[in-house]
């Protein structure tokens, strides 16, 4: 008998997720605004969008049971 994924596992907050998605966000308001008033390149906030993305896509992990 099998059972279900939802049963077997719980979910669990990935903390190095959630500091890469933080730094993420931070440094693109920093390049926002560099981008925006000294006239540095846009593609300068790339970096940035790619940190939030994996942050945010990584930031629940599903754990499985121990023993």
């Amino acid at each position: 008998m099998t059972t279900t994924l939802k049963s077997q596992s719980r979910r669990r907050l990935d903390v190095s997720s959630l500091v890469l998605m933080v730094i993420g966000l931070v440094f693109g308001a920093i390049a926002y605004l560099l981008a925006t008033y000294s006239g540095v390149n846009v593609l300068v906030i790339v970096p940035s969008v790619v940190a939030v993305t994996i942050g945010a896509m990584n930031l629940v992990k599903r754990e499985a049971p121990r023993g």
